[in-house]
């Protein structure tokens, strides 16, 4: 006999599998041509079982991009757990986006395409808002510890403005550039901000 947890377990796996082949549809033919029979055969079930964990291809779409924030959220709490101070705190929150593997030509494509639909999906851009503010709001608290309000809310626009770029930039070619090197220009952007704002130079 199967027993509710089990049904709960198996169905939480389909569900998970589904998400995992609408990302996989997504970066191999575009957010468009990610059809419900291509994310079904990529997933090797029915197309109906879109319909039946998900209620419609659009629901599936937005637990696919939910997905993509929880990684990065998993990411940052791991990240934060040796972060002692507050620019250890926001060179951990920077490290979570550009980090091994979630900073990937795969996962760039896929927020790309997502990102482009916002205008179009209400819901896409409900979560990309709250992807947004959490970013935002991490770096603002963390370096909200080291200047004057003002001065810590631009340079964390500025920093945003930044990694969202690289985002985009992995996006069209997976060999613009490497985690490390996308890192290492947002530290050092951050180091020459904080030397000006701090010693006025």
């Amino acid at each position: 006999m199967t027993t509710p947890q089990r049904q709960r377990r198996h169905r939480e796996q389909s569900q998970r599998h589904l998400v995992d082949a609408t990302i996989s549809a997504i970066y191999k033919h575009g957010f468009h041509e990610a059809t419900a029979q291509r994310i079904a055969e990529e997933a090797g079930l029915s197309a109906g079982n879109i319909h039946y964990h998900f209620g419609s291809k659009e629901e599936l779409f937005a637990a696919a991009m939910r997905q993509l924030m929880s990684d990065i959220s998993d990411t940052l709490v791991s990240e934060l757990g040796d972060a002692d101070t507050p620019l250890a705190r926001a060179h951990a929150i920077i490290h979570a986006n550009l980090s091994e593997p979630l900073f990937s030509h795969r996962n760039c494509f896929v927020w790309l395409q997502f990102w482009s639909e916002t205008a179009r999906s209400e819901e896409l851009a409900r979560l990309e808002r709250i992807n947004a503010r959490r970013f935002h709001r991490n770096l603002l608290d963390a370096l909200g510890k080291l200047l004057k309000r003002k001065d810590a809310e631009q340079i964390v626009r500025e920093l945003v403005a930044m990694v969202d770029g690289l985002w985009i930039r992995k996006a069209q070619n997976d060999d613009a550039i490497t985690p490390e090197a996308a890192r290492d220009i947002v530290f050092s952007y951050l180091e020459r901000r904080l030397d000006s704002l701090t010693n006025g130079g």
